[in-house]
């Protein structure tokens, strides 16, 4: 004897399918769109000491990698920085409490959206050290003062 099939079979067939491939698109959208920072990064702090020499070599480094888009100063001014949108705008260094193992992580993997390159392929992990170095030392003001 022969199954009757209905046209339900097809439809919650072709939903499912539907449904799998609206999900695989969201999830592969949103992959770049978050940092790629390893559990434990908050706690990690610099190898690279601030001593005047490794000051100086990642202000160097800030300046030909990063300071177009973040600016002189840190503010997330730079010439290359979309200031029109606030959503894409770079972060503003001078106020960032990020911790320096995050800011490692930040540098070295990049993102997608908003547009952080990845520098891993360009600068060793002493450089990038050397640069949150430079950028937690020299570019941060201090936090206000607690009113009495």
């Amino acid at each position: 004897m022969k199954s009757k099939k209905t046209g339900f079979t097809s439809v919650s067939s072709v939903s499912s399918v539907v449904a799998f491939f609206v999900l695989l698109c969201a999830l592969v959208s949103a992959q770049g769109k978050t940092w790629t920072i390893p559990e434990g990064a908050a706690d990690e702090k610099n190898p690279v000491a601030s001593t005047p020499d490794a000051l100086k070599k990642g202000a160097s480094l800030y300046k030909s990698h990063c300071q177009s888009c973040h600016g002189a100063k840190g503010l997330g001014d730079g010439p290359e920085a979309d200031l029109k949108d606030a959503r894409r705008k770079p972060a503003n260094l001078s106020v960032s409490r990020t911790p320096d193992g995050v800011m490692f992580y930040k540098i070295w993997n990049g993102r997608d959206e908003p547009k952080m390159p990845a520098f891993k392929s360009q600068m060793t992990k002493d450089e990038v050290w050397a640069i949150v170095a430079y950028a937690t030392s020299s570019l941060r003001v201090s936090p206000p003062a607690a009113a009495p």
